[in-house]
């Protein structure tokens, strides 16, 4: 059993690099290259269904996790789903009084942070129970 988990953890982390992969070169070729909107859009397609089959995989790769593991990942996600918006409503706020600039502050940037946010809880969590 051990060894069925440590290769769907395994599987779940190639999916994680497929989408990474997917997400990082649609935005440089988005941003960088000169392509048509239907290759965009297309790109966009591409990246939003690697993020759709990493989550499932991860998901599904709950079903062979112990009680704990399964509180750890739930806690993390739930620690990086409240950061987020938290810092949705935060950002939605401030952009009403001030001009936010987009090169800074878009949803290209809100990505990585979220992932961020669930390492976050992922290593709280892990440390509230000492796994």
């Amino acid at each position: 059993m051990e060894r069925n988990n440590n290769h769907l953890n395994e599987r779940v982390l190639i999916y994680a690099a497929l989408w990474c992969l997917s997400y990082i070169g649609s935005v440089f070729a988005i941003k960088v290259l000169v392509i048509p909107v239907e290759v965009s859009i297309m790109l966009t397609i591409v990246s939003a269904s690697a993020f759709a089959l990493f989550i499932y995989k991860f998901f599904r790769s709950i079903y062979f996790m112990d009680e704990v593991q399964i509180k750890i990942q739930m806690e993390a996600f739930v620690f990086a789903f409240a950061l987020g918006l938290l810092l949705l409503m935060t950002l939605g706020l401030i952009d009403l009084y001030l001009d936010l600039n987009p090169q800074d502050w878009n949803y290209r940037f809100l990505v990585p942070v979220f992932i961020l946010f669930y390492f976050i809880g992922l290593f709280i969590a892990k440390r509230k129970y000492d796994f």
